[in-house]
């Protein structure tokens, strides 16, 4: 356990640091997961109103992740690169 004032500011930080990692850490693999089931989905033709939105949503979250050293910039590149192509796969089907 921390004895320092300072030691203990330090462990209370990185709680709540942990805390709100892990929430925007959830909410990017929610939104992916998401993104991934609409585009395995048979939409049919609204498909392009469906999931472009999400796209857009998607590749925002990924890329503030990457910001905030959540994940990798060109792990969050090759993210939103393989959702593109399954949206262009499912649109253009």
């Amino acid at each position: 356990m921390a004895t320092h004032a300072s030691a203990t500011k330090a462990a209370k930080q990185a709680v709540v640091r942990n805390q709100r990692n892990n929430q925007a850490r959830a909410r990017f693999r929610t939104i992916v997961k998401n993104l991934r089931t609409v585009t395995k989905s048979k939409v049919g033709k609204d498909a392009e109103k469906i999931l472009q939105p999400l796209l857009n949503e998607a590749q925002k979250i990924l890329m503030k992740a990457a910001s905030k050293n959540l994940i990798k910039k060109k792990t969050a590149s090759r993210y939103i690169s393989r959702l593109s192509q399954a949206v262009h796969k499912a649109t253009h089907a």
